[in-house]
């Protein structure tokens, strides 16, 4: 089709492979041993350090592709704040993701700063700091323990050794009131945060709650004429709206709705049966083999001032293998608009916004599904795009 732009399909197996192998090095050098350990994986430039028998390898592990667990922005962030930095992983996997971007990292657990103090130290664009952050002065102590695995449980208590401190005094001692991503794993302290009016420059908010909804509360506090919320992998991605001038921003506008404008679907490498309608709109596109050519499904659209495309999608069946979603717009022209994609596994709904380029007009809207492994069987699922909304 023209227009058309590279798959990345290689590119994206490919790290998944380094990442897979690294893994295996982590917890193969690890195994049987306890006390600090420092191991080189071919993704980091530097050693990572870890306490060997702790939760530190799965953390390690999991930050090895921010992408497969889901942590993702749609802008380049210049300054991230990260609140909860662990032993520092996160933080070293945001630096090598956004090598021109600053990071200021706390974290409030005494029993962690050595271990992120020795990850983050090499790198010039990482503070990391020893703080519990919040929206007031209160004291804090580690009191008890949650989850299967005991993790240490940050409790408000008068006898607390730890002191927060305010998000606002921390970012202006440490000069990053311009900061424009926030990433937090939320505890007793840093909860109140989401509850408060975020610093103005902040464009994207990433909450880690493992792939779970916000609580009402909290999500009461993110209402959609401001952000946009999606659930991608262990985390919430808050993005705030631009603001609005004149004119007024364009009524978002469904691209799947049966009850919408007509259009002329366009489906190839599908075979009889493998695609249709979803009642309550939405359309299931059924996924071809790994390696095989992509099942695709493309229309036109009208662009009117929108900014950016919001797909939720899921699979039916969660017995069914991982399935590589894409979206990609193109102009008449060929020019490309916006481009994304996502791997699910199990019915979970994910969601995928892509940012637009400015553009009024006429575009073309293509949604492709594959099963993401090789051989992978697809159980008999359906990959199914649930919802494409232009906002």
């Amino acid at each position: 089709m023209k227009g058309e732009i590279p798959d990345r399909t290689a590119q994206r197996g490919g790290g998944a492979i380094a990442a897979a192998a690294s893994a295996v090095r982590l917890r193969q050098e690890t195994h049987g041993l306890t006390g600090l350990a420092a191991i080189m994986v071919e993704e980091r430039v530097h050693p990572l350090w870890l306490r060997a028998g702790t939760g530190d390898v799965d953390r390690a592990i999991g930050m090895l592709d921010l992408a497969s667990c889901g942590l993702k922005c749609a802008h380049e962030p210049r300054r991230i704040i990260e609140i909860g930095a662990g032993a520092g992983y996160r933080a070293v996997a945001l630096a090598a993701e956004y090598p021109g971007c600053e990071i200021l990292a706390a974290e409030a657990d005494p029993l962690l700063h050595r271990t992120g103090l020795l990850n983050t130290l090499p790198y010039d664009n990482i503070t990391y700091v020893s703080a519990a952050v919040s929206t007031g002065e209160e004291q804090y102590g580690y009191f008890s323990r949650l989850g299967p695995c005991g993790e240490p449980a940050l409790l408000q208590h008068p006898a607390g050794p730890i002191k927060s401190r305010k998000l606002a005094q921390l970012l202006s001692f440490h000069r990053f009131t311009d900061a424009d991503m926030l990433v937090i794993t939320p505890d007793a302290a840093s909860a109140r945060i989401l509850r408060a009016p975020l610093p103005p420059a902040i464009q994207l908010v990433a909450v880690e709650t493992g792939g779970e909804p916000l609580s009402a509360d909290m999500a009461h506090c993110y209402p959609l004429a401001q952000f946009v919320t999606v659930i991608s992998g262990d985390y919430v991605l808050l993005y705030r709206r631009g603001q609005q001038s004149l004119p007024p921003a364009p009524r978002p506008l469904s691209v799947l709705a049966a009850d919408g404008p007509l259009r002329l679907f366009h489906i190839e490498n599908v075979s009889e049966g493998g695609f249709f309608h979803l009642p309550g709109g939405g359309v299931r596109l059924h996924p071809n083999q790994s390696g095989a050519p992509l099942a695709r499904l493309t229309f036109s659209t009208e662009i009117c001032g929108h900014e950016e495309l919001q797909v939720s999608m899921r699979i039916s069946n969660e017995n069914a293998g991982a399935v590589h979603f894409t979206a990609r717009i193109f102009t008449e022209s060929g020019a490309v608009l916006a481009s994304g994609g996502e791997t699910l596994s199990g019915p979970l709904p994910r969601g995928l916004v892509l940012p637009l380029r400015e553009h009024q007009g006429r575009c073309e809207v293509v949604f492709t599904t594959e099963m993401a492994e090789p051989g992978a069987s697809n159980g008999g699922a359906w990959a199914e795009i649930i919802s494409a909304t232009l906002v």
